[in-house]
């Protein structure tokens, strides 16, 4: 079963690292292997600012991107980044800005590779129509906790997102992390599944067919000392138009 038959029939699917790897060594145009493209975009990274919108020790940027007849990416802020409150009561209903992503990210090849295989997924997937039509948003997060304070999503509970497809990209996630594990569930009873994306460009997607949420990250002091952690993602969305 291919990764988009598998959402088709369960409502999510797991798609390993190893699998962007592979396509960004046989399409890459420079020498730049996936780990350098990681560390390059993980570099910008520290330059991303705290959600002034939702508490979680969560900073982030944001683009939207749109596809030309040829399949050129352009990113910008092209309309209103909004969610309803009815799929996120805590920060949905309201206009939200966020710093746009930075060029240097906007412009590495394993980022590019990333967002254009997503478009060739959600093509294939096929259920919300072409790419090219739906609203497509990219959100660089890193969840930043301490051992005296952890780092969680809003909303952080099981929830479905406005959006139709969701796929979570992981970059990096430190070895004293606890938690980030990704929960699956048909309702609020019945957890389906617990998937953690460990290894570099392990990737989650899911639809609105199942409940999700990612668990708080926590890390432990070390030798009695307040330690920290952090869970680097890139979040693709595509939502179809009304």
């Amino acid at each position: 079963m291919d990764y988009e038959e598998c959402l088709c029939k369960n409502g999510y699917a797991f798609i390993p690292g190893t699998w962007y790897e592979k396509i960004h060594m046989q399409n890459s145009s420079t020498n730049e292997n996936s780990e350098d493209g990681i560390k390059h975009i993980l570099h910008q990274y520290g330059e991303l600012t705290p959600d002034p919108y939702s508490p979680g020790s969560r900073l982030r940027a944001y683009a939207q991107c749109r596809i030309n007849g040829s399949g050129d990416l352009f990113f910008g802020h092209f309309e209103p980044y909004l969610q309803t409150k009815a799929y996120n009561p805590d920060t949905g209903g309201i206009i939200r800005s966020y710093p746009l992503i930075s060029n240097e990210v906007l412009e590495n090849e394993l980022f590019q590779l990333l967002v254009t295989d997503d478009i060739r997924f959600v093509r294939k997937y096929s259920e919300i129509g072409d790419p090219v039509e739906a609203i497509i948003g990219i959100h660089l997060f890193r969840y930043f906790a301490t051992s005296s304070a952890p780092a969680f999503s809003s909303p952080v509970w099981l929830h479905k997102d406005d959006e139709d497809v969701v796929f979570i990209h992981l970059l990096s996630l430190s070895d004293n992390a606890m938690g980030g594990d990704n929960i699956i569930a048909t309702d609020g009873r019945h957890i389906e599944r617990v998937m953690r994306l460990e290894e570099p460009l392990d990737t989650f997607v899911v639809n609105h067919a199942k409940l999700h949420a990612v668990t708080p990250i926590w890390c432990k002091e070390i030798n009695g000392q307040e330690s920290h952690c952090t869970r680097d993602i890139i979040l693709v969305t595509f939502q179809k138009r009304k």
